[in-house]
């Protein structure tokens, strides 16, 4: 395995006084895919939003680039680590009400005030054949064409990021959409992580490490 760039050490996370993870420790290198399987309440989301420092945990450390510790970052730090470093698909499809649909995929970019890669927005609205929809806004989308949306941007801010987080990225998708994406994420993996949390048993077909989690705890990873 190539050298780690992110080091979870006995994480533990508690809500309401429930721990929720529960001693969590493994190391992610680049260029690898990992898939967090495991049924829900399994604690793949809480582990995914450590991973990013949207989450800190009671006990524990995230350490990145042998350096940087996101358990103990300030928020301010964190916000700048995210936006320059992460791609993180969320579970819940949030979009801007008032912005058609091309105008949340490129999002991060105005945000930031900076120029969208055109091309490959492009490219990847063809991919998930959404063409017909860039001028349409999230109130006249079904469920399962803002979850392309959303897949499309988290996909575009890869590009430009070291670590990529989607949870559960094939939720609401169409099987054709699945399967275009099991086919992009191996080469989008090239010199960065890529984290996917899912029950989707059609992602098994992904070529992945595994990490198989149950109630908190990582049963194995191979």
């Amino acid at each position: 395995m190539n050298s780690p760039i992110l080091v979870v050490e006995n994480i533990v996370k508690e809500y309401g006084g429930k721990a929720v993870l529960k001693g969590i420790s493994f190391s992610l290198g680049k260029s690898v895919v990992y898939s967090l399987l495991g049924p829900n309440s399994a604690g793949k989301t809480t582990l995914l939003n450590v991973l990013c420092g949207m989450v800190k945990p009671e006990t524990g450390s995230v350490i990145v680039n042998d350096m940087l510790d996101l358990a103990k970052l300030p928020d301010n730090m964190l916000a700048v680590l995210r936006r320059n470093q992460y791609s993180y698909l969320l579970q819940e499809d949030i979009m801007v009400e008032h912005f058609n649909t091309y105008d949340n995929i490129v999002l991060p970019f105005i945000l930031y005030g900076k120029q969208p890669p055109k091309d490959l927005v492009d490219e990847l609205v063809k991919i998930f054949n959404i063409e017909k929809l860039l001028d349409k806004y999230p109130s006249e989308l079904s469920g399962g064409e803002r979850r392309k949306v959303s897949l499309i941007r988290a996909l575009v801010k890869a590009h430009y990021s070291s670590v990529v987080l989607l949870d559960e990225p094939t939720s609401n998708l169409d099987i054709e959409s699945t399967k275009k994406l099991i086919d992009i994420l191996p080469k989008l993996s090239e010199n960065r992580i890529v984290v996917i949390a899912t029950h989707d048993q059609e992602l098994a077909k992904l070529p992945a490490r595994i990490v198989a989690m149950r109630s908190g705890q990582i049963e194995r990873i191979h």
